[in-house]
């Protein structure tokens, strides 16, 4: 009796331990990410000059739903002391597998015997049970136990729900070409002037049925939190404006449709405490590619909790 409370008001504080750090399951919070890509550069080309200037942003809003805590991660693979535990527990599990082989063949030889009469199979236990060293079952009892003993949770969770969002387009090119075509032109060159401007709400994906990617997952022992970021929509629509006197172009206006950004998005670790009412962070990306297309993708987060 006395082991069974001393283990109940031990079970007592360990929850409300980890219920001061937890968020309760089902809390809610709010994940913003402003995504910032730019890009500025020049040819230098005497015959074929080029420059440019770039700027799309995206702002995104996900409402996030908390899971309970839980022993091992739902992002991220064990780690090394995990994997260590869990190659004890596994070998202690063989091992009294075989330590109770014996006995085990005993049970099955009374459950033959005895058939289905319960009775018999009751008398038989306790006429075998009395054959047994009780130090022996102590220890036993206390080596199962310690196997089946589950381990405390460490990750929580928080699942994004939905996704709501803005984009902002503002570009401009220039260029000029020394094609034959253009001889008759000033420094028998061609010229030609590009915009782009654009902007609005993120279109969604049809297929998230109007969920969403973002997950985020807190550490209690790194004191670090794993992001998987919103992906905005990939093709956003755009106005764009042509001043051209090469041969074969006219000026005006059109509509287009560039991506988001190039490159992928890459999961973010950073420095946080599970029970801070919010948390924060900036991360910079250098983007490989070719004239405009190469630049700094720089991502700015928010993780607030109601």
């Amino acid at each position: 009796m006395r082991t069974a409370i001393a283990l109940g008001l031990a079970l007592l504080a360990s929850h409300a331990t980890h219920a001061q750090t937890f968020a309760a399951k089902g809390a809610k919070a709010t994940l913003s990410v402003t995504y910032q890509y730019t890009s500025t550069g020049k040819i230098a080309d005497k015959y074929d000059p080029a420059e440019w200037r770039v700027s799309r942003t995206m702002t995104m809003v996900v409402p996030m739903s908390a899971d309970s805590g839980q022993a091992f991660s739902q992002m991220r693979a064990p780690d090394a002391g995990q994997m260590a535990g869990i190659g004890k527990k596994q070998a202690k599990t063989a091992a009294i597998h075989k330590k109770m082989e014996p006995t085990m063949n005993d049970m099955m030889k009374i459950a033959e015997t005895c058939g289905e009469d319960e009775a018999c199979i009751e008398k038989a236990i306790v006429a075998y049970s009395a054959t047994m060293d009780p130090t022996a079952i102590k220890g036993m009892k206390g080596e199962v136990d310690e196997v089946t003993k589950a381990d405390g949770p460490r990750y929580q969770f928080w699942n994004g729900l939905s996704q709501t969002g803005t984009y902002a387009i503002d570009e401009a090119y220039r260029s000029k070409t020394s094609d034959p075509l253009c001889m008759g032109k000033p420094d028998q060159q061609c010229s030609r002037e590009e915009t782009r401007k654009g902007g609005g709400d993120l279109p969604k994906f049809a297929e998230l049925n109007g969920g969403s990617l973002a997950r985020l997952e807190f550490d209690t022992v790194k004191k670090e939190v794993l992001i998987t970021l919103p992906v905005p929509f990939p093709a956003l629509d755009y106005a764009q404006q042509v001043k051209s006197d090469f041969p074969d172009e006219k000026s005006g206006g059109s509509k287009g449709v560039l991506r988001t950004f190039p490159g992928n998005l890459p999961q973010i670790t950073a420095a946080a405490a599970l029970d801070a009412r919010n948390a924060s962070g900036t991360q910079t990306i250098k983007v490989a590619g070719t004239g405009g297309e190469t630049g700094t993708l720089t991502v700015k987060w928010q993780f607030v909790r109601q």
